[in-house]
């Protein structure tokens, strides 16, 4: 039996039944490129869901999470650290807000950003109104938020003071504003409801909708944020500024970090005791994210970002161009881009992941729709042609 049956065995027995698990343990990482028990490699273009965004064990992350393991690890938010002050004035200076709160996870971000959004509201107004298609986390107010009702199969009944907008519908969205409502939340590109760009003009109606009946407007950058998209956050090239942002995935590169920010007005509806994380804004965590901001601001770091992300969907177009009956299109920001099958091929998804790992590349499938190209922004041009061509091999 190999190393990675092994501990595949011995993990099938004690974790939850919660992942469809490809049959490999992992276990080292560098750059673009994972490593499993058995010593073969992988060309990682999912980067654990857009987190690892400096590639895996990222020489400046680790430097800072050594110095800081050294220093200090952790104490409670009764007191301030040093870490924790330096990133969220970081965050504040590269963005429109006045104040951070810091947690965990993009769910615990969107579920600080529902309850800031709710206590800001007023009393009375606590409905929030997400798109369908969306996705917004694992908790059970993130769930009852996320517009997609198979994840919220089982756990009914939900949170109440969630409802839908069509997508892409502003007439559809303004009918559901009632007297209650005190938000929207949508990502400005829908990374799990398959790598769904919001066009500029639709997030600019949204904010003007917002502006007209006085309603937050919470933008969900848990994937597309912390450059993804090829600016800092992925707003600042779509013209359109929301009340309350949220941040978690590439935050601090693989260590557990979530942040939800907001102007001075509307955060002062927090008050202590409000809201709370125990390990939130922890000191390695938020020492991995400055060594993350620091590279990430670098010069020509996000302009690099921008070109490789043209350069992979070039390479994705051609293959639309080459296999039409089987590809639609090509959709996304940066370096988040969608393949999205034809209607009648997109069973075959799953069956092309699984091909892919055979073959040592590591995609996922996003919204039962298109394959998801999330790599880690270090990327390289020849692993971006290595990724496509082994794409076309289990197209044909």
């Amino acid at each position: 039996m190999s190393e990675n049956e092994q501990w595949n065995q011995r993990g099938n027995r004690v974790l939850m039944n919660t992942y469809g698990r490809l049959p490999v343990t992992m276990v080292r990482g560098d750059g673009c490129t994972l490593h499993d028990a058995d010593g073969r490699e992988y060309l990682d273009f999912v980067a654990g869901i857009a987190v690892c965004n400096l590639g895996h064990c990222h020489p400046a992350v680790t430097a800072a999470v050594r110095e800081q393991a050294e220093k200090l690890v952790h104490v409670s938010n009764l007191y301030h650290t040093v870490p924790q002050i330096e990133l969220a004035e970081r965050l504040c200076d590269q963005s429109f807000a006045d104040r951070v709160f810091f947690c965990n996870s993009g769910a615990e971000a969107n579920e600080a950003a529902i309850k800031l959004a709710r206590k800001a509201g007023g009393e009375g107004r606590y409905e929030i109104i997400s798109l369908t298609g969306s996705f917004h986390g694992r908790t059970l107010a993130t769930v009852a938020a996320t517009g997609q009702s198979k994840f919220h199969e089982g756990f009914e009944p939900l949170p109440a003071g969630f409802i839908h907008a069509p997508f892409g519908d502003l007439v559809g969205l303004e009918r559901l504003i009632g007297p209650q409502t005190c938000a929207v939340l949508c990502e400005p590109l829908q990374g799990e409801g398959g790598v769904r760009p919001l066009a500029p003009e639709y997030l600019q109606g949204i904010r003007e909708l917002c502006n007209r009946h006085g309603l937050l407007l919470i933008f969900d950058e848990v994937q597309v944020g912390m450059g993804r998209t090829g600016s800092l956050l992925a707003h600042e090239q779509l013209g359109v500024t929301p009340d309350i942002i949220t941040l978690a995935k590439g935050l601090a590169n693989g260590l557990p970090m979530g942040a939800m920010l907001a102007g001075e007005e509307v955060a002062a509806a927090f008050t202590p005791g409000s809201h709370a994380s125990t390990f939130g804004g922890n000191p390695l965590a938020a020492a991995a994210a400055l060594a993350v901001l620091d590279t990430l601001l670098s010069p020509d770091f996000l302009a690099e970002v921008r070109e490789k992300g043209a350069y992979l969907a070039a390479g994705l177009n051609e293959l639309v161009r080459r296999y039409p009956d089987r590809l639609q299109e090509v959709r996304g920001l940066g370096l988040i881009q969608g393949l999205v099958l034809q209607q009648e091929f997109r069973e075959q998804g799953p069956a092309m992941v699984q091909k892919l790992f055979e073959r040592g590349l590591l995609l996922n499938f996003a919204g039962n729709t298109a394959l998801r190209f999330i790599p880690p922004l270090v990327v390289s041009r020849p692993e971006i042609d290595r990724a496509v061509e082994l794409v076309a091999e289990v197209v044909v």
